[in-house]
């Protein structure tokens, strides 16, 4: 699974935090309410093909959430 970008950006908080330790106690504190997929997938995301929103990951292309393509 693809990094939450988002949270990866709000973990850096200076040369004396741990990013890796920051980024695992931000996914815990916000795992009853995610960052959406299009942060999760970053600001460089990339377009899905199907639903068109920016949820296809920065780096490793990885969709970021459900598929939702609008109906009607």
């Amino acid at each position: 699974m693809s990094a939450c970008e988002k949270c990866w950006r709000d973990a850096h908080m200076g040369p004396y935090v741990s990013v890796a330790d920051e980024y695992a106690r931000l996914i815990e504190e916000r795992k009853d309410n995610p960052c959406t997929p299009e942060e999760q997938a970053g600001p460089d995301a990339f377009a899905c093909p199907e639903c068109g929103r920016r949820v296809l990951h920065q780096w490793t292309k990885e969709h970021m959430g459900p598929c939702e393509v609008a109906n009607g």
